[in-house]
């Protein structure tokens, strides 16, 4: 289970899978407050670089 706030009208949501969009306003910038991250295709770091440059997170 994820848990989102959208950035643009602050509405919190979950979803089993990674969401694209708020199912309210539609907006694309959501932020991540539970749930395992997604991982970029090019990450070996494992998500704790803390950083490092090549990394989405």
């Amino acid at each position: 289970m994820h848990v989102y706030r959208c950035a643009e009208c602050g509405h919190r949501f979950e979803s089993e899978d990674h969401a694209s969009r708020c199912p309210e306003c539609r907006c694309k910038v959501l932020i991540h407050e539970a749930g395992e991250r997604r991982r970029g295709k090019g990450c070996s770091c494992g998500g704790s670089c803390g950083g490092c440059g090549g990394c989405s997170h």
